[in-house]
């Protein structure tokens, strides 16, 4: 639990300090490791809402439809891998 906060915490910081090409992978190696990481989507949401514009297509909600993916795909992966 202290290692999925922890790494919370980070997915975060990077949201607010990196390019957006930091905070695809980390979300990935996330939603690998930890179970059920339904964070990603908020945190997906999170990013649309600070940094998504209605001018984009899709009206500036690329950033939880990427989440949504990163989720299930990772999660058919898991099961596939294991």
């Amino acid at each position: 639990m202290k290692k999925r906060l922890i790494f919370d915490l980070v997915l975060l910081g990077a949201i607010f300090y990196t390019p957006w090409w930091v905070v695809i992978p980390l979300a990935l190696v996330g939603a690998f490791l930890f179970p059920s990481y339904y964070e990603v989507i908020a945190f997906g949401l999170l990013v649309d809402i600070l940094y998504g514009a209605a001018s984009f297509p899709l009206g500036g909600i690329f950033g939880l439809i990427a989440a949504i993916t990163i989720y299930f795909g990772v999660s058919n992966a898991r099961k596939a891998i294991r």
